[in-house]
């Protein structure tokens, strides 16, 4: 019995010898590199939402025309200065062309030619602020207007529940102005 442990043991070592050779030539072989499994997220719990109290729907209504009346302000704030632009720079060549009026030398064709380009600009400069220079701003104005009267309509003046109003807030999505 004993001779045949022995054996056993001689062919283990044999056999492993054989595998040595072969394994410091596998420790020097590169391995290969396979991607990583793809991440698959958990399935998410689609958790019905209870449906928003009126109270909720006005609140959040009164706060998307508030952001609406802020940024018309702003867009009117914007026209509003491009136009004071517009008739300063329409005062500024009036007062120009009274200095020059009474100094000109009416022989003298060159300044002739350029108190009449001056003319000229202050005449167009003119026909833009009293057209569409001040269309766009009075419709700017008509469109503030509007929204504020219908935000102080609808919501101005009316008792909240603070909570109920931040929890609003919070999930707020408007329309675009």
């Amino acid at each position: 019995m004993r001779l045949s442990s022995l054996r056993r043991a001689a062919l283990v070592c044999a056999g492993l010898a054989m595998l040595v050779p072969g394994a410091a030539a596998m420790a020097q072989a590169p391995v290969p590199v396979y991607p990583a499994p793809p991440v698959i997220p958990p399935p998410v719990a689609v958790v019905p939402t209870a449906p928003a109290s009126p109270e909720a729907a006005e609140i959040g209504a009164c706060l998307c025309l508030r952001q609406a009346v802020d940024a018309l302000g702003a867009q009117m704030a914007g026209g509003r200065q491009s136009y004071d632009q517009t008739v300063s720079e329409l005062s500024r060549l009036d007062a120009q062309l009274e200095q020059e009026r009474g100094s000109i030398d009416v022989n003298n064709p060159v300044a002739v030619a350029r108190f009449r380009q001056l003319l000229q600009q202050r005449d167009a400069l003119y026909r833009r602020s009293s057209g569409p220079a001040l269309s766009d701003v009075s419709q700017l104005v008509a469109r503030y207007n509007a929204r504020v009267n219908e935000y102080n309509a609808r919501c101005a003046d009316r008792p909240r529940n603070p909570a109920l109003i931040a929890n609003v807030q919070a999930t707020l999505t408007c329309p675009p102005p």
